[in-house]
């Protein structure tokens, strides 16, 4: 029987080697996957630097950033100093 997988149950020293971008020559379970997957998100990098650093899949990290609802890092024109003093600038959208 299979038991759902429980995200917070990691092994850190996998985790520590996937970040630091050496690979085990064996499957990681999905718990180390959604943390490795966590801390570069939280630095800032995108889902493709995040895929090339762990050797995922570009599609494989979107899935578990939406399975664990990691938000998405914000690109260097997209963040919140930007929005708040360009907001009045911008055009209404029509509507």
């Amino acid at each position: 029987m299979n038991r759902p997988t429980d995200y917070m149950d990691f092994d850190e020293v996998v985790v520590g080697r996937l970040v630091a971008g050496r690979h085990p020559g064996e499957p990681i379970r999905a718990a180390d996957a959604g943390e490795a997957t966590r801390r570069p998100a939280r630095q800032g990098y995108s889902d493709g630097q995040i895929a090339v650093r762990l050797g995922f899949r570009r599609r494989s990290v979107i899935r578990i950033r939406a399975r664990l609802d990691i938000p998405a890092a914000l690109t260097p024109n997209d963040n919140q100093m930007t929005r708040a003093h360009d907001a009045p600038a911008r055009p209404r959208a029509k509507g």
